[in-house]
């Protein structure tokens, strides 16, 4: 039997078998990352979503870098950052991963964060535990950060026969799929699950005119352990779901410990993860406000930077 025909979509090798790719090595983790910026301006370190993603679609961020030192890194386990073992793909190694880059970066000062949906829930996290550390906090379109938002939220995705056609369209050629190492079969499952463009795309909602932008799609490689096995870090019931049915892990836990105004940032035309969601979640910081960019959905930075990025800079640069 011959493989089936498709277009190519090619898994890229990690820093792990690429030594000419950008990387940091954080105790012993080696992962993808790569600044911008002069190093002696203040530090803003940008958390991409997922888990499973990598930094690729938040990089209009370094237009930042004309003020700022703008750290870019994919998760372990996830992007060009190597694989790991299951037992490191928990939101506490995610912790301290950005922990130890913090601590790299800050010279016994603060720096800021940026995160942009799973990676706001981690800035989010993080903020909790070391409000000490960030000077100041960005939290753009976070998926629910505690189980009371989390239930009032859950079943607003819906996946149409067209995207699970192409789901099984995706697994049957993965099977034929080797790669860099062993995980490159279930990556190219989900990196052509990623990129799938036509209708009953499950995330239609998070978009303007349900219909999902190229930024959504931009990624070098997907990480399908990390998107099963962090969320079972901190949620019960079935392996991986987008909506958890229980969240064992409050994400706003220590907070009210964090007195600087934290920046949320949402789409206008995202149903989902939009305005009244995070108008809801703003409650738990001390001091929050909002900023709504109109025209965009889940993936602000991309598809409107100047737009979404003005408010954001004009934030960081505040005394």
């Amino acid at each position: 039997m011959s493989p089936p025909k498709h277009e190519d979509y090619v898994v890229r090798r990690t820093v792990e078998s690429d030594p000419s790719l950008p990387q940091i090595a954080l105790g012993e983790v080696v992962l993808h990352s790569e600044t911008f910026g002069d190093p002696g301006s203040p530090v803003v370190i940008v958390v991409h979503g997922g888990p499973g993603k990598d930094y690729r679609s938040l990089l209009p961020l370094k237009a930042l870098a004309d003020e700022f030192l703008v750290v870019f890194y994919d998760q372990r386990g996830t992007g060009l950052s190597p694989r790991v073992d299951d037992e490191q793909l928990t939101y506490q190694c995610y912790l301290a991963d950005l922990d130890a880059l913090v601590d790299r970066y800050r010279a016994g000062g603060k720096v800021s964060l940026i995160g942009h949906s799973w990676g706001a829930m981690l800035v989010s996290g993080y903020v909790g535990r070391h409000p000490g550390k960030v000077e100041r906090a960005v939290l753009a379109e976070p998926a629910p950060l505690t189980q009371e938002v989390n239930l009032a939220n859950s079943g607003k995705y819906r996946a149409g026969a067209g995207f699970l056609l192409n789901g099984l369209r995706a697994w049957f050629a993965s099977r034929w799929k080797s790669g860099p190492d062993g995980d490159a079969s279930g990556d190219y499952f989900l990196g052509r699950m990623g990129t799938y463009e036509g209708q009953g795309h499950p995330m239609a909602g998070f978009f303007c005119n349900g219909e999902v932008p190229p930024p959504a799609f931009e990624h070098w490689r997907m990480g399908r352990r990390a998107l099963i096995k962090v969320p079972e870090s901190y949620s019960s019931g079935r392996a991986f779901r987008l909506t958890p049915k229980e969240m064992d892990v409050s994400f706003v836990e220590g907070v009210e410990s964090f007195t600087q105004e934290v920046l949320f940032v949402a789409g206008a035309c995202d149903r989902v993860l939009g305005e009244q969601l995070q108008r809801d979640q703003m409650k738990y910081f001390p001091s929050a406000r909002l900023v709504v960019i109109d025209g965009v959905g889940h993936e602000p930075f991309g598809e409107d930077p100047e737009a979404s990025i003005a408010p954001v800079r004009e934030y960081l640069r505040s005394s």
